[in-house]
């Protein structure tokens, strides 16, 4: 039952990215392209709007008792920087690189190979003694992690109120011709809509598959090295999820007429063998992705997954801005040699 379960999430999930190609690269660099891109971020931005009140009535009712993303604000901060950076360079998410291989990108396999590295290296490796360092004393209220409710009590629910109705209006607002189709992609109404449901009802699968948390990145490369290596137990619900996503994204390319199977050339197996280890990297400091954290992490409210997002946000950034000043630096590099 536990397999099947786990199987449904993760293919229902990996079928709603791609019909939107939900990248969470695409989402935060539309942010700063001119002109902007916001048609991903209107749709995660639906999806939170949707699933924060679902979860949240899921826990008062006591149908979910949720693992919460810890609040470690330097390992938060510095992890996501580093997974934002790594999005940059290899133009993808982690979850990108699962439901791109189903749509025929075989390159995001360099990708998944060194974020598995990545992880390992976090976990296990040369860094495990920082990591160790930057997540030792977590904020905890009460025994509890911190979130927006459990710290700052009724004015963190008075700012969730008035950033939802911000949120709501700007996207009422937003209503156009790219809302519900984007070509063969599902527009953002849809697609956020359908993202916000979905992993708001994974909660339910994975209760009753025995997860107290329905998907995730991090440490999943590691913890699969320590059941092979090391003999120790393996809990297979995220890790089936995640593989999940491949099939179910499959499924969406071959209905959507999106399936293009493919190679790279060198420079994009550089890339994303950078990236991927990057953002391996990055999540394991922070406890979690774009997955993890941004989709199903702030929903909870938790600080941690907020300020890792945030974080990711800000890395993101800085990686644009750094290649728009070396691209714009080689646009005038010839310009500069035949002047001389």
């Amino acid at each position: 039952m536990l397999i099947l379960l786990a199987i449904i999430a993760g293919a229902g999930l990996g079928y709603l990215f791609e019909r939107g190609d939900f990248c969470f690269h695409s989402t935060l660099r539309g942010l700063f392209r001119f002109p902007r891109q916001l048609d991903l971020f209107r749709a995660y931005l639906l999806a939170l709007l949707i699933a924060t009140p679902l979860v949240y009535g899921m826990r008062t009712l006591s149908w979910i008792d949720p693992w919460i993303p810890p609040f470690a604000w330097q390992a938060n901060i510095f992890g996501g920087l580093v997974f934002g950076v790594g999005m940059v360079v290899a133009a993808s998410c982690i979850t990108g690189l699962f439901y791109k291989l189903g749509h025929g990108m075989l390159g995001t396999l360099v990708g998944l190979g060194a974020w598995a590295v990545g992880d390992i290296l976090v976990y296990r490796g040369a860094l495990a003694p920082l990591r160790e360092q930057l997540t030792a004393a977590p904020l905890m209220v009460e025994g509890s992690s911190a979130t927006v409710l459990n710290l700052f009590g009724p004015i963190g629910a008075i700012l969730l109120v008035v950033f939802g109705a911000a949120a709501a209006i700007w996207l009422w607002r937003s209503n156009g011709r790219t809302s519900m189709s984007r070509g063969k992609l599902w527009g953002w109404l849809p697609l956020g809509i359908g993202v916000g449901i979905f992993t708001s009802l994974a909660w339910l699968l994975a209760k009753a598959g025995g997860s107290n948390y329905p998907y995730g990145t991090s440490y999943v490369p590691t913890a699969v090295y320590e059941a092979i290596f090391d003999g120790s137990d393996l809990s297979l619900w995220i890790p089936i999820a995640l593989i999940s996503l491949i099939p179910g994204a499959y499924i969406a390319a071959k209905r959507s007429g999106t399936l293009w199977v493919r190679g790279e050339n060198l420079r994009r197996y550089i890339e994303l063998a950078l990236g991927g280890f990057l953002m391996g990297v990055g999540a394991a400091f922070a406890g979690g992705c774009n997955l993890g954290h941004s989709l199903i992490g702030v929903p909870l409210l938790s600080l941690g997954s907020i300020s890792t997002t945030l974080a990711i946000a800000v890395g993101v950034l800085l990686a644009h801005q750094t290649a728009r000043l070396f691209s714009s630096r080689r646009k005038e590099q010839p310009s500069l040699i035949g002047s001389a």
